[in-house]
């Protein structure tokens, strides 16, 4: 698969990636998101260095992939007791015929 060159402003500063072409959406849209994080933590804390910007970026994008994975790992348990149940009914009317 070939790579090509991406370029990102993230903060104000350009950066350059390498990446298959079918994640370059994916990781613009990465980019998009880190660097909208990164303007809301600075324009809430002007005086915060962008080391300590990144560090607390990258922390509340953790966060919320953790939190995204939680619910989803819910959201499969329910699938599965609802397709538990269906399995149940049908093998139940299966029976009685």
């Amino acid at each position: 698969m070939s790579q090509s060159k991406v370029s990102v402003r993230i903060l104000g500063r350009e950066y350059q990636f390498a990446c298959a072409e079918d994640e370059r959406s994916s990781l613009l849209s990465a980019a998009d998101h880190l660097d909208t994080t990164m303007q809301e933590i600075k324009s809430n804390n002007s005086t915060m260095s962008p080391d300590k910007i990144t560090l607390m970026a990258a922390m509340n994008i953790a966060h919320e992939l953790i939190k995204s994975q939680s619910k989803n790992q819910h959201f499969d348990v329910e699938v599965l007791s609802t397709v538990k149940k269906l399995n149940d009914k049908l093998e139940q009317a299966i029976a009685n015929d």
